[in-house]
């Protein structure tokens, strides 16, 4: 099945002209339509959500221009949050004494609960919130505290999109869960749910693992009742650990192709032990913890933030979850980083259809494509097509596209002199920015015919505006 066709005659000096013909591609997957979303670390609500203001009019404006949007409440202090309802709780936000692995329990207040219902339904995101696993009665799960908050929650209302339990249990040892029995609690989960009266029940979401490797984990959890528990399969990836990353492997070929693997695996594991559930990437970035002179937040990182969504998309991940919205696609100062304004775009652009890739030839020209997204706030219309291409080489790469006359090109570049290590970004030629208003730029294309000149280090999107694309139609 070949899709997009790619002919490449040199890969010395300056490229010779790329083919890419979209003529007489098929859609091979379709994604979810709120294919990108992100996280909120809850490990923020044990500080009280340090700087984090809700009300900020700033911080809203960002949150509804991210939309729609899934965001997932969770992370590793999810496992040490404990509901209360009393919210003078917060001068002993620490609970006295240790819980399982020695790490101090914490409150989620009903006040905080309340705050980030209000958040979701104020910017028009669907919640994803992590339940803690820990507590544990002869040896499975003990709801106690989870059946205290879904009350809550009924009593006020709230559609809940998603519950998950626990986070990355098969790289935490420290509380004594198998896979087998975690496949149990999410079964017992499920059975709750319908007993809440009043409550909008949620979809499951699990098991939440890491280091996709090893399978056995995910197999298990879904042989002993995972598989009747959940609504969707989900695993966790990052590429590497920031602390001992460097430029080229943020745009290094075959850094970027390992998540194949990955996600094949991943699909593989769900057709054979849970046939038709969707796989998402539930929580994900370049690198795990923080990256010498925060390289995370820098242009190069955007290669393969932008590649990883193609790749998700291209191989049948229906939905993929940024870690972390706060102090990360925005900084604590609530300045966009380069990578909001990149996915802002994606969710523009790229529709749910996604077209088959296949080319030989130099890897450094990475290429994906969709149907465009419709309705479109750029005015687009169906049977338009989206080309994602990135050049993480060295030379300028002369493409041609075929499949529709004309193309608009939103083409991403360094927004100073700093290249590559640039904190901001420019779209065809223009630093992104938001002004003291609040107010956003408009990101308008550049019409354009003919061959694209992909120089090196460029991210764009090209819209391919008369393709009349039978499948995208």
């Amino acid at each position: 099945m070949l899709a997009l066709l790619v002919g490449l005659s040199s890969i010395i000096g300056v490229s010779s002209n790329i083919y890419i013909d979209v003529t007489h591609s098929k859609i091979v997957h379709r994604i979810d339509y709120k294919f990108v979303g992100s996280i909120l670390d809850c490990g923020m609500i044990k500080h009280n959500w340090g700087s984090f203001d809700f009300n900020s009019a700033k911080m809203l404006a960002l949150a509804k221009e991210f939309g729609p949007s899934y965001l997932r409440v969770g992370g590793t202090d999810a496992d040490y949050m404990v509901f209360t309802r009393n919210n003078n709780a917060r001068h002993k936000r620490f609970i006295l004494g240790p819980s399982t692995s020695g790490h101090p329990n914490f409150y989620i207040m009903a006040s905080d609960w309340d705050k980030l219902n209000h958040f979701v339904q104020t910017v028009g995101w669907d919640l994803i919130y992590d339940l803690n696993i820990a507590p544990r009665k002869n040896g499975k799960w003990d709801p106690t505290n989870t059946i205290d908050l879904l009350k809550y929650t009924a009593e006020k209302g709230y559609k809940v999109y998603g519950l998950e339990l626990g986070n990355e249990i098969n790289i935490s040892p420290q509380f004594h869960v198998s896979a087998a029995q975690s496949g149990q609690d999410f079964l017992a989960l499920k059975r709750l749910l319908p007993t809440i009266h009043g409550l909008h029940i949620p979809k499951i979401f699990g098991p939440d693992v890491t280091n996709l490797d090893v399978v056995s984990f995910t197999e298990s959890f879904l042989a002993h009742g995972g598989r009747e528990a959940v609504d969707v399969v989900t695993f966790h990836h990052y590429y590497m650990g920031g602390s001992h990353a460097s430029v080229l492997e943020y745009r290094s070929a075959h850094v970027l192709d390992s998540l194949k693997h990955k996600v094949d695996t991943a699909i593989n594991t769900c057709k054979k032990y849970a046939p038709g559930k969707p796989v998402w990437l539930a929580e994900t970035s370049v690198a795990w913890s923080s990256a010498p002179d925060n390289l995370n937040n820098q242009y190069v990182a955007s290669f393969a933030w932008l590649d990883k969504l193609g790749i998700s998309a291209q191989r049948g991940i229906k939905a993929v979850l940024r870690q972390t919205f706060y102090g990360g696609l925005i900084s604590k100062s609530l300045d966009p980083n380069n990578d909001y304004w990149i996915t802002c775009l994606y969710k523009r652009l790229v529709g749910d259809g996604v077209l088959s890739v296949s080319f030989g030839g130099d890897s450094h020209l990475r290429a994906y494509a969709h149907c465009t997204r419709v309705p479109s706030s750029h005015g687009y219309h169906k049977g338009s097509v989206t080309i994602i291409l990135m050049n993480i080489g060295l030379n300028t790469m002369p493409v041609e596209i075929k499949g529709g006359h004309t193309q608009h090109l939103y083409m991403f570049s360094p927004g100073d002199s700093h290249g590559l290590k640039s904190e901001s970004i420019k779209l065809n030629g223009h630093v992104l920015k938001i002004d003291s208003h609040n107010k956003f730029p408009n990101m308008p294309p550049v019409s354009h015919t003919g061959t694209v000149q992909v120089g090196p280090a460029a991210i764009g999107f090209i819209v391919l505006t008369d393709a009349n694309h039978s499948a995208c139609r």
